[in-house]
């Protein structure tokens, strides 16, 4: 088996352990270019080996999205929702309709998926171990005769990034996964992004489990001009720091007590990363995922769950979401347990090629679920005001 191969099968294991459906599995393959045959192949063969069981404590979910009451994270928030509601009561109008299929491509044919905010729920009745939302069906929805609405689109705001994608920006409510070497710019990127949107009115949160709130302040004010204190003043930026071992023990001792068979009262367990923001946000970045599955390295089935929640709980923003990722500096390998860029909603990747005795930075989108968008390496650099992309030239050849 060769190695690409081998960790899409892992990567589908893992899935599987997660409770990610048949459906939702084999489209993430599809999505990061894996022909649909060997998709289903490959599922077939990571099923199988949970047929003669994995022993690792959890249910194997295989087919469709489970009916009938939720107990997933979000499930006793969108129990209520659902259970003697009507399809116009969903979110008092507040209701999404995604412009593709859940995990399908944006020129897809196929049922469209609702998505709706849950800002005002309470989250205390949350289960941590199942994470399937099941969303009506657009049959449904044109039955109740609800209004479609698509997703707002926001512009990414650095440089001419939102010329590569057709929509011109990012669709509320996705989280990207940006992945890329040590010294890329990924961090410059994500706070050029909440910094300009902060100047047009957009509120942005940038929550770090790496470099402290000091010394980004310092380093950026001094590197590009960016007063974030300033924009922090004006409740329109916050960076928040999150020692992440703290979530890693939090995980571990819900894990600890499930495999013992007690079952935790959450109102009395606060999960991290659901805490109260400052404001509601329309854009939120993490940095980084590195650092998470660092302080997870003994648990990597606690960090796989955990995945699943963090990604809900952006979701359940309505926001634009970045999530960094650290990899090689020409990376064949786009996270580190190759789970996070099939739940991500998309994928950016930013690459430092060395040509001869250069290296020039290049960046790509190599998924996207929500548009049409470039589909080659797009050369950038990082100067006096942060990243700048050069959107009709071309990277370096060897010729």
């Amino acid at each position: 088996m060769d190695k690409k191969r081998e960790r899409l099968l892992d990567a589908a294991k893992k899935l599987l352990s997660s409770q990610t459906s048949e459906d939702e599995i084999i489209h993430s393959l599809t999505d990061v270019g894996v022909k649909l045959q060997e998709a289903q192949d490959i599922f077939s063969e990571a099923k199988g080996s949970f047929g003669k069981g994995s022993g690792s404590g959890f249910g194997v979910f295989v087919g469709k999205k489970k009916q009938g009451k939720r107990k997933g994270l979000f499930g006793g928030l969108f129990a209520k929702k659902q259970e003697g509601t009507r399809l116009d009561d969903l979110d008092k109008g507040i209701a999404d309709f995604s412009g593709a299929s859940l995990h399908g491509s944006a020129g897809e044919e196929g049922a469209r998926t609702v998505h709706h905010s849950v800002e005002n729920d309470s989250l205390e009745s949350l289960n941590f171990f199942e994470t399937t939302v099941q969303k009506p069906p657009l049959q449904l929805v044109q039955a109740a005769g609800m209004k479609q609405v698509f997703r707002e689109i926001l512009p990414v705001r650095v440089s001419d990034f939102d010329k590569l994608i057709d929509r011109g920006g990012l669709k509320r409510g996705d989280t990207i996964l940006l992945s890329g070497g040590c010294g890329t710019g990924k961090t410059t990127f994500s706070m050029q992004s909440l910094y300009n949107g902060a100047l047009h009115g957009e509120k942005g949160v940038y929550i770090t489990l790496e470099e402290r709130p000091e010394k980004m302040r310092e380093n950026l004010i001094q590197n590009y001009g960016w007063d974030l204190e300033k924009m922090e003043a004006e409740q329109k930026l916050a960076i928040i720091k999150i020692d992440p071992l703290t979530i890693a023990r939090a995980v571990e001792a819900t894990l600890t007590k499930e495999r013992g068979g007690l079952y935790i009262e959450l109102d009395k367990f606060e999960l991290p990363f659901q805490f109260n923001l400052p404001f509601k946000p329309d854009r939120v970045v993490v940095d980084s995922l590195s650092a998470l599955s660092i302080a997870f390295m003994e648990n990597e089935q606690g960090y796989r769950q955990y995945l699943r929640h963090l990604f809900e709980t952006l979701e359940s923003y309505n926001s634009v979401n970045i999530v960094l990722g650290e990899t090689e500096q020409e990376p064949g390998i786009y996270s580190r347990s190759g789970i996070e860029e099939f739940l991500a909603d998309g994928v950016i990747v930013f690459y430092n090629v060395k040509i001869h005795n250069l290296r020039q930075r290049a960046l790509e989108i190599l998924k996207l679920r929500s548009s049409k968008h470039v589909r080659k390496l797009t050369p950038y650099n990082i100067g006096p005001h942060g990243v700048e992309i050069f959107v009709n030239q071309e990277i370096f050849s060897e010729n």
